[in-house]
């Protein structure tokens, strides 16, 4: 009996086991520097922050050159005090070879004010992603040439935001009513006016000022009208919230209608859901789902969002990260419309209890086909350390292992020396940049250089790889979901903007197969009403999936003058 509860107690919490077996042991290396990448986030704060220069920045990637690499646009802050300093955002073209090359100036998109977040989407179907970036006051939207070069067409767009005092926050693409355009939604923190108070006494310390001090500001539903602008229908469609506090937002399908739902994390309010009515309007039902409030009924200083099947169910889960001592927040969808708070029995309400979770979210770092959760952590409040001692403002990240039976295991310190480094953790991005099968990570820091995580593989597990486009959809394929069967399980994922925090992901599919080198069935349901099947698919490639053709084709990734496809066969240009 002893014995048998030994064993037990090992097989509940050593972070070196799953099912008897040890887990694989891939490491994460910081490999910033040696990618080239020399972008450092300012800040800009003039003494002690004030809350809107704690609060990023965001990242996102895509590919915008078509080169089949994942490139990288950091936010940066700006000087709002007149001090002469400069600083601008800055556009990262992947060579395909591990390093990155600067083309901000080039491609023409150093931002127009001080940047929080940003998101990649294709509003006009020419098969080029566009940029917008959410700032303080005007936002911008940049047009992508096809040439490496992009054009601010915001005015013309008509999406600029509010002028004044706005602290335009998290934003994402997505087609709402499935006539073929993305569509943006725009969520706004806090209005931070000229007059707006600047800093509180927190616990004896002066430092910034908490999100209940301001007034809530309104969010923005742009309609894309197709022909290069868009109309702002956030009336009509039920969404305005003029005293939300919006933080990072996503779009996604959580009862399986075929309709895109909008998730809305608040800082210090209820979260927000929106369920899609199917005729451009929503309701919000975050209460009546279960997932507007933790599971004590407090509001949550909810930074992340983050959806995904964990359990392999079919039906998309949630994540939310939230303020140090609040812990992170973990609900399980039931699939009948309703959320349950699973945090404590999935096991990360202990582990991030003591830090303060913003970016981050799902994806299946070992490729073993279950979705794990990587958070970057950061305080707010510079001065916290002089408040209390066992608080630190540079925080490590974390990593859950998941265990495939609903809970999860931190394995943050056996995960390489990329997690040794404290950092003001904030936006993340999920991408696998050197298109090796393995998902890197990437963290936005406050007031520092980026970290570029380096997933060095290893597992021996088999994955497959899907970029898809939308022919009678939208041409980035937001909406669509792709189900995999293989290895004994059936995973869904869900293309889809936004999410984490003020940052986007890769937006190709990517699917961990175990030990398993082909998927029996592919199933993919476009936004348009398309299905399409494919059988017996072999693992450990990157496929293109265009919507409405019978046969899948590979993926090419050109580097310098010679194209490679993702199967390893070199082919002249």
């Amino acid at each position: 009996m002893a014995r048998r509860y030994l064993l037990n107690l090992v097989l509940m919490f050593s972070p070196f086991l799953l099912d008897g077996q040890s887990l694989p042991a891939i490491q994460f290396t910081n490999v910033t520097a040696e990618a080239g990448i020399k972008f450092v986030h300012y800040k800009g704060a003039n003494g002690i922050s004030i809350n809107r220069e704690e609060f990023g920045p965001g990242v996102c990637v895509a590919d915008f050159d078509g080169d089949g690499w994942q490139d990288i646009y950091f936010v940066n802050g700006r000087d709002l005090y007149n001090r002469g300093i400069l600083a601008r955002n800055a556009l990262y073209h992947n060579n395909g070879d591990g390093t990155f090359t600067d083309v901000t100036g080039a491609a023409g998109v150093p931002g127009t004010g001080y940047g929080l977040g940003c998101v990649w989407g294709d509003y006009d179907n020419d098969g080029y992603p566009d940029l917008f970036v959410t700032q303080f006051g005007r936002n911008v939207l940049y047009h992508n040439n096809r040439n490496g070069t992009f054009t601010d067409v915001t005015d013309q767009a008509g999406v600029a935001g509010l002028e004044s005092g706005a602290f335009h926050s998290g934003a994402t693409f997505f087609d709402y009513d499935r006539d073929g355009r993305l569509d943006l939604y725009v969520g706004s923190y806090v209005t931070l006016g000229p007059n707006a108070r600047r800093y509180c006494v927190i616990s004896g310390v002066e430092t910034s000022c908490p999100p209940s001090v301001y007034r809530g500001s309104p969010d923005a539903l742009y309609h894309n009208n197709g022909d290069g602008t868009f109309t702002n229908v956030t009336a009509k469609a039920n969404l305005y919230q003029p005293e939300g506090k919006n933080l990072a937002v996503g779009a996604a399908d959580y009862d399986n209608d075929g309709w895109p739902d909008l998730f809305v994390a608040n800082d210090g309010l209820n979260a927000y859901l929106y369920h899609n009515r199917r005729n451009g309007t929503f309701e919000e039902v975050g209460l009546l789902t279960g997932m507007a409030l933790a599971g004590q009924g407090q509001a949550m200083a909810a930074m992340c969002i983050s959806l995904g099947d964990l359990d392999n169910d079919g039906n998309l889960d949630l994540y939310i990260s939230d303020f140090q001592k609040s812990s992170d927040h973990l609900w399980h969808n039931d699939g009948k419309g309703f959320f349950d708070e699973v945090s404590d029995a999935a096991g990360i309400t202990i582990p991030t209890r003591e830090v303060l979770s913003f970016g981050g979210g799902f994806f299946d770092y070992d490729n073993d086909g279950w979705l794990d959760i990587f958070i970057a952590n950061g305080h707010v409040y510079p001065e916290v350390e002089k408040a209390n001692s066992e608080v630190r403002y540079k925080q490590i990240n974390t990593l859950f292992h998941n265990q495939h039976n609903g809970k999860f295991v931190e394995i943050t310190k056996q995960a390489g020396p990329g997690f040794r480094t404290p950092y003001v953790g904030r936006g993340v991005a999920f991408a696998d940049f050197d298109n090796d099968g393995f998902v890197d990570v990437l963290a936005a820091n406050n007031g520092d250089p980026p970290l570029l995580l380096h997933n060095s593989g290893g597992s021996g597990n088999h994955f497959l790889s899907f970029r898809l486009i939308g022919t009678k959809s939208n041409r980035d394929a937001m909406g669509t979901r792709i189900r995999v069967v293989g290895n004994g399980i059936a995973q869904i994922r869900e293309i889809a903007g936004g999410g984490s925090y003020l940052s986007q992901s890769d937006l190709r599919a990517h699917v961990g197969m175990g030990k398993a080198t082909r998927a029996e069935t592919v199933e993919v349901k476009w936004p348009s009403g398309v299905q399409q099947i494919f059988q017996n698919v072999e693992a450990d490639k990157f496929y293109v999936i265009t919507e409405g053709t019978s046969n899948l084709s590979i993926q090419q990734f050109t580097t310098g003058k010679r194209k490679v496809s993702s199967a390893g066969e070199k082919k002249q240009q």
